[in-house]
């Protein structure tokens, strides 16, 4: 390095520069933990020679066996400490490489590999490579998740997914838990199954039939299906599978229909799927005989259309003569359709009878035929045709032997509650309501269940209220039917109100019997049996509010009335005022649980005027109710209000306080599916925070941290980790209370205190990047002072390290102002900055300098080769920068300062010569910038020295005209070509004289001026022009410069031999003047004679 400063020093540039080649443009290191790597790289040049420099790192991890290297090809060696890394870590960084051929960086990328498990598809050494090996191999993958070496997998993974693992260990590590393993650390989405079609229709089949549905899943991984069908017909080939059945994407579910087991009509079924996360339905329908099944049900339709109209005439609700009217269609179409259906001509003689013509229904009634002696089994509609012809005639005679006649088909059928039914209406010995009732109620314990039998029933309780005497079965049912079609009377309703209230629990048929019986008639009566029924029977749902609320509001006297009233109140009640019965009556004390005690008070507080009597009276429970369940730590939507308006910083106690922390940390988490038994949480610690049941969908929860995570425990024992879609929501957020809460300050700096300082060794053996940057820097900075400023190669490397961080102070800047030494770009930013704190930077400076002459690598060096200049600069480090600049100007044409050109001046001037390229750069710079007396002597000196040894350059002729008429250059005409090879170069030219050309191309091979400076000289006459172009020409290739013309334009004060010749020239060669220019010819022969 010293002799290439002192060569350049001395103007000597004829030492070859080197072209460097890196056979490595990057450099990968694999390392492993606490090891040390060993590796090597080679520097060529491709030119002749050697190559000198040297070879900075940018890691302190990094050592090359020599820092300096010569040679035409150079191996360097080099060691990485991994010691202190931990595998997963990866620096980066570059070798910086100063040499004769210029400044190269080399990357490299140190790689600290974490522990892996051979397996099929290679090294598992993190979660990708896992995740590969479970989309190739799934069974694998579930193997080595069972296996302890998983943890070595998840060593230096997140914290978050190894506390998962730990506690998925304690739960199940079958194939469903890696898969919710591999969705909880997003290495994959959730399963989801999609089906083909969603239903399938058949018709008229009459053998079984097998058929499949195509199901497709969205993604790999492993999943169970269990599979179950609903409807007789149905048979499933397999009700369990998996994810490993499928094809690919897709899987055929297979299933048979039994054609033996389907009825006439439409026969419906379901294929059910169910997976973890979801269920799917497939609806199987089909017909058989469609057409006849269709008539059926809509003649069983149109019968019950009749008989509802009926029962609405019963009510009073329609017209009877309008329901027979519809009725005689009804028969009408029926006997078109079944002419030979004796049923329909008994209904005729029915309707017949009721429009009074009775004529008319004797004659319907000879057309059946009936015969006591028969052996038919038609009984019913025997006795029907016996007690129609007993109305029709209306003698008392035949209808006491009608009556013998029922009563005999009654014996022999004694389960027929038709036969009954006729027989009740037509026998006097059941005159007696009660009597009547009793054996209709037998029927019904056989089984009777049709709307004509509760009708008769409810006729004899309408009829005599009286009878109504308990509530059991019989009477709840047929109470059902009256209420359903809306029979019941307002008496039996007050009665069925009567007997409800000396119940001793709840029922619910009466429940909703008085329901509908309060919605024809809202009687007190009626509302009380209600309420005293369901406080009985502890029925504290929010659906019952709605009879809590009307018995409030009419002002009832029931026991537990008001505290059932705020047990069922929910949604918007309970944000709306409550009646002032309600405030009034919960003044005295209450018996509620905190929650609904909770809504009281906040009612209170956002309905009550703050200034009122009832208000104050109040305050004082709310106040302790509101510090009792804080310290309770219990949270609702209506304690945040009571909360927000009594806690306050002088009634929060250390406990409050940490109770009040727990509480603004609760969240309620909502679940949509019916499956979860209870929701988990796992803290950043890996422990199990909170275990909660999950109750009709909601649990609350404490989540501290965002490393916090939510595991769902299904019914079926499958913890979920992020496949079950949920909402959450925090139940007391604000930031007042957080604050509040909060740890003391001054115990936080106590703890800091109490921590131990950090040393240099620690971060020595650790490294930088393990440790906060200003802390660091901190002890740096104290270190330096205290060693007084000693060197230290590690110390050199963390000072700069935090430098490139913006860490640094006056200490820190001089230390490395000092001592550092790297890649230039680098010490040029250092020296920026020192300078701006004003430290002194010299040495700084001349470690720049050299290197970037070393390297010939010039670049924003002006200002920092004046700050060296004037602080007493080495001699030789002075003159090849100098020289080395000027020659750039020169051959190159790059910029020079100013300030250069005015110390080379001044070193003119001290010693009276200065390098020939520095005067060259000298008379370039001053032929286009403004000069004085100070330097005319200079420059003229410099002109007469060159052209003493023959070189010329272009910019001589801009100096003045006497000093080229004394250099002889006055004449001259010059063009210079800067060669961009090392080649020769060719001018050729062609002159034109008066706008004609003279002949061809003429040739001539240019020597050098200066390096790779070309110049040609030439003098043109009046009238001449020159046409030129340079070749250069090298191994490989040419190149061939524009055509250019040029021509001699100042013809001021012209004088000698050149101004004869143009002057005959534009005389156009008068006789005269040329004997005059062959007689000054001959004078100056005689009076100058060459020796």
């Amino acid at each position: 390095m010293k002799n290439k400063i002192k060569h350049f020093s001395e103007g000597d540039f004829r030492a070859i520069q080197p072209k460097i080649r890196l056979p490595e443009t990057k450099i990968i290191m694999k390392i492993g933990e606490g090891e040390v790597y060993h590796g090597e790289f080679l520097i060529e040049n491709e030119e002749e020679g050697d190559v000198r420099g040297l070879v900075y790192a940018s890691s302190f991890r990094m050592h090359c066996s020599e820092q300096g290297f010569e040679g035409h090809q150079v191996k360097i060696h080099f060691t990485y400490d991994a010691s202190g890394m931990l595998p997963g870590q990866i620096e980066k960084g570059y070798f910086t490489i100063v040499c004769s051929g210029g400044e190269f960086e080399l990357p490299f990328t140190a790689i600290i590999e974490k522990p892996y498990v051979m397996t099929s598809v290679g090294k598992v050494q993190d979660m990708e490579s896992f995740r590969r090996l479970a989309e190739k191999d799934y069974l694998e993958a579930a193997r080595l998740f069972r296996s302890r070496d998983f943890y070595q997998i998840l060593k230096y993974e997140e914290k978050r997914w190894s506390n998962l693992y730990s506690n998925m260990r304690k739960w199940s590590l079958d194939e469903q838990g890696l898969e919710e393993f591999l969705v909880g650390t997003k290495q994959k989405e959730r399963i989801f199954l999609t089906l083909s079609e969603e239903a399938e229709s058949f018709f008229d089949l009459q053998t079984s039939k097998k058929e499949a549905i195509r199901i497709t899943k969205n993604t790999w991984g492993y999943m169970e299906v269990a599979v179950e069908v609903k409807g007789d017909f149905l048979c499933l080939v397999q009700n369990r599978l998996s994810t490993e059945d499928f094809v690919g994407n897709r899987y055929q579910l297979e299933y048979v229909i039994e054609s033996d087991l389907l009825h006439g009509g439409k026969n419906y079924g379901e294929i059910v799927i169910r997976t973890p996360y979801e269920t799917l339905t497939y609806t199987v329908v089909v017909s058989q005989n469609p057409a006849k099944s269709s008539d059926r049900r809509e003649q069983a339709k149109e019968w019950i259309r009749l008989l509802s109209s009926y029962l609405q005439c019963e009510a009073g609700k329609a017209q009877k003569e309008m329901w027979i009217k519809e009725a005689k269609g009804y028969i009408q179409r029926r006997l078109q359709e079944d002419s030979d259906n004796d049923l329909y001509l008994l209904l005729q003689a029915q309707l017949a009878i009721l429009e009074g013509r009775k004529k008319d229904a004797q004659d319907n009634l000879d057309q059946y035929s009936y015969s006591r002696f028969s052996l038919s089994k038609k009984f019913e509609m025997d006795a029907y045709y016996l007690y129609l012809t007993a109305v029709c005639r209306a003698e008392e005679a035949y209808t006491k032997k009608t009556v013998e006649d029922i009563r005999r088909m009654y014996m022999k059928n004694r389960e027929s509650w038709q036969i009954l039914c006729i027989l009740v209406e037509l026998d006097e010995i059941y005159q007696d309501k009660q009597d009547k009732l009793s054996r209709l109620e037998e029927q019904y314990q056989k089984g009777a269940n049709s709307i004509l039998f509760y009708l008769q029933a409810y006729r004899c309780y309408r009829e005599q209220p009286e009878c109504i005497k308990k509530l059991g079965a019989f009477e709840i049912r047929v109470f059902s039917f009256a209420a359903k079609y809306g029979l019941l009377s307002e008496e039996v309703a007050l009665y069925i109100a009567n007997l409800a209230t000396q119940l001793k629990g709840f029922d619910k048929n009466i429940y909703q019997i008085l329901g509908k019986a309060y919605e024809q008639y809202p009687d007190p009566m009626i509302l009380n049996a209600v309420c005293t029924m369901l406080i009985k029977g502890s029925r504290l749902d929010g659906e019952y509010f709605v009879w809590y609320e009307r018995a409030v509001k009419a002002g009832l006297k029931i026991a537990q009335l008001y505290e059932s009233y705020m047990i069922t109140i929910h949604g918007k009640k309970a944000k709306e005022p409550l009646p002032k019965s309600i405030y009034l009556y919960f003044l005295h004390g209450s018996v509620l649980d905190y929650t609904k005690l909770a809504v009281l008070y906040a009612n209170v507080i956002l309905h009550v005027e703050e200034t009122s009597e009832l208000y104050g009276q109040y305050r004082e429970k709310m106040e302790q109710f509101a510090l009792t369940q804080l310290e309770k730590k219990h949270i609702t939507e209506p304690l945040r209000i009571i909360y927000k308006r009594f806690l306050n910083e002088e009634n929060l106690t250390p406990k409050r306080r940490e109770a009040l922390n727990e509480i603004c940390h609760v969240y309620e988490v909502i679940v949509q599916s019916d499956r979860m038994k209870s929701v988990i949480v796992i803290n950043a610690e890996g422990e199990i925070a909170n275990r909660v049941s999950v109750i009709d969908g909601k649990a609350q929860i404490h989540l501290y941290s965002k490393e916090d995570r939510i595991v769902w425990e299904g019914r079926n024992g499958i913890h979920y980790v992020e496949s079950v879609n949920y909402e959450s929501r925090r139940l007391f957020y604000d930031k007042h209370y957080l604050e509040l809460c909060r740890p003391d300050p001054e115990q936080e700096e106590e703890e800091g205190y109490c921590s131990r300082p950090l040393t240099f060794e620690e971060v020595q053996d650790n490294g930088l990047e393990q440790y906060e940057h200003e802390e660091v820097f901190h002890l740096c900075s104290k270190k330096i002072r205290e060693d007084n400023y000693a060197e230290d190669d590690f110390l050199t490397y963390l000072t700069f390290s935090l430098f490139q961080e913006e860490y640094y102070d006056k200490a820190v800047l001089t230390y490395l102002a000092n001592y550092y030494c790297g890649p230039t770009k680098d010490m040029k930013r250092l020296w920026r900055v020192a300078r701006e704190y004003e430290i002194q930077t010299f040495q700084l400076a001349e470690r720049i300098l050299t290197q970037m002459l070393f390297s010939e690598q010039m670049f924003g060096e002006a200002e920092i080769f004046l700050d060296y200049y004037y602080g007493k600069p080495y001699y030789r480090l002075k003159w090849a920068y100098l020289v080395y600049v000027c020659r750039e100007y020169v051959t190159k044409q790059r910029e020079i300062a100013d300030e250069v050109m005015e110390i080379l001046c001044m070193e003119y001037h001290h010693q009276s010569t200065i390098p020939e390229v520095c005067q060259i750069a000298v008379l370039q710079y001053y032929a286009d910038h403004a000069w004085g007396d100070v330097q005319e002597n200079m420059l003229l000196t410099f002109l007469r020295e060159l052209s003493i040894r023959q070189i010329y350059f272009p910019f001589f002729l801009q100096y003045r005209k006497d000093w080229l008429k004394e250099l002889q250059l006055y004449d001259k005409t010059m063009v210079a070509y800067y060669a961009k090879k090392k080649g020769k170069v060719t001018f050729r030219y062609q002159l034109i004289r008066d706008g004609e050309e003279t002949g061809e191309y003429h040739s001539e091979v240019l020597g050098p001026v200066y390096e790779n400076v070309y110049v040609k000289s030439m003098i043109l006459f009046e009238g001449e022009e020159l046409r030129y172009y340079f070749v250069e020409s090298g191994e490989m290739s040419e190149i061939r410069t524009e055509k250019a013309v040029c021509r001699k334009v100042d013809r001021q004060k012209e004088i000698g031999k050149y101004m004869r010749i143009n002057q005959l020239i534009r005389e156009g060669q008068k006789q005269e003047l040329i004997e005059n220019f062959a007689e000054e010819e001959q004078m100056s022969e005689l009076l100058f004679p060459i020796y």
